[in-house]
């Protein structure tokens, strides 16, 4: 069976996302097209995933045949890799990690069990996440958890990364079960029942790492010294590519893509598509990031195709934004 190693990256980081910062996250993400789209189909899920609160239940095998005659009609057989991504669109895989995962492609809040997304405040470090014992879903399943949040000059650790928040607030706490997490607070084993008060900017780091079949989560709001080789999680310099239409051959329609740091090349194919608006991924989310950091840097390449309303369109958003620091560069005739 072929197997796209890039969609087994991204489930695996779906089933432990705290062991990823949010760059690697990105990165696994938008690895390739197919990979972008299976993940579009698991965002669809987070609306297909109410059979409680509609009173049905999302067919998976019609999902896939639906999702495969839109993206992989002409494609071999041998792709049932992506049968998996249908999986999830049904729920049935549907963990507090993914939700973690969703909190990044949509700002909806949900108050039920099915589709609750982790908590986003600037005041309040610890959130319980209590789950409705009777419900029977899949996140039932996986328990009680308690949502982290913190803000910029937070320094997070985990196995393979290591970074300090430069967002004012970071754009994704994370969720850790208690089932298979034991999380403290200045070495105090936290109870999801009985959190204390505590605002999200007095952490000062936390460290994820694994203990046998356990996770231990040491939260810390004691000082702590940074050493100068740990980077901030935000690259301030970007490469836009403009194409003009829809390059040939590609099943994304998208005439924008961005690539972390600058890069000279006019070919879409070394950048990772966005869109000018889209729900969850767009160009005007990576400007307002990358110009957080005051030493930021925009290359915005110019494809033959271009149009001025294009070249106008993205100047207009680059000063919405506040990037100052850009230039245009023109692909030769």
């Amino acid at each position: 069976m072929e197997t796209n190693q890039n969609i087994i990256n991204l489930l695996e980081m779906l089933e432990n996302i705290e062991a990823y910062s949010e760059q690697e996250i990105r990165e696994i993400i938008n690895a390739d097209d197919e990979t972008r789209e299976a993940y579009r189909l698991m965002v669809d899920a987070k609306q297909a995933y109410k059979h409680k609160e509609g009173g049905q239940r999302v067919d998976v095998e019609a999902e896939w045949d639906r999702f495969e005659k839109r993206h992989y009609a002409k494609k071999a057989s041998s792709n049932r890799w992506m049968h998996i991504a249908a999986i999830f669109l049904a729920g049935v895989f549907i963990s507090g990690m993914l939700f973690a995962a969703f909190y990044m492609a949509s700002p909806e809040k949900k108050k039920k069990v099915e589709t609750v997304e982790i908590p986003k405040s600037d005041k309040k470090m610890l959130t319980a996440f209590i789950v409705n014992k009777d419900d029977g879903s899949i996140i039932s399943k996986r328990g009680d958890a308690i949502c982290v949040a913190w803000c910029k000059g937070a320094w997070i650790e985990f196995n393979n990364s290591s970074f300090v928040e430069e967002h004012k607030e970071t754009p994704m706490p994370y969720m850790f079960h208690v089932k298979n997490h034991t999380i403290r607070l200045n070495g105090k084993v936290l109870d999801v029942h009985n959190l204390p008060d505590v605002q999200a900017s007095a952490l000062r780091k936390m460290t994820v790492r694994p203990d046998g079949n356990r996770y231990i989560v040491d939260i810390t709001t004691m000082p702590v010294e940074v050493p100068k080789n740990i980077k901030g999680n935000i690259n301030p310099e970007l490469t836009i590519l403009l194409t003009g239409k829809v390059p040939e051959g590609h099943t994304v329609k998208s005439t924008i893509y961005v690539k972390s740091g600058i890069n000279d090349s006019f070919n879409w194919k070394d950048y990772q598509y966005t869109t000018w608006a889209g729900s969850y991924d767009n160009i005007s989310n990576k400007l307002e990031e990358v110009a957080i950091r005051a030493d930021h840097h925009v290359r915005i390449n110019i494809g033959r195709d271009v149009t001025q309303n294009h070249i106008d369109r993205i100047k207009r958003l680059l000063a919405e934004k506040g990037v100052k620091n850009y230039e245009f560069v023109r692909q030769n005739e």
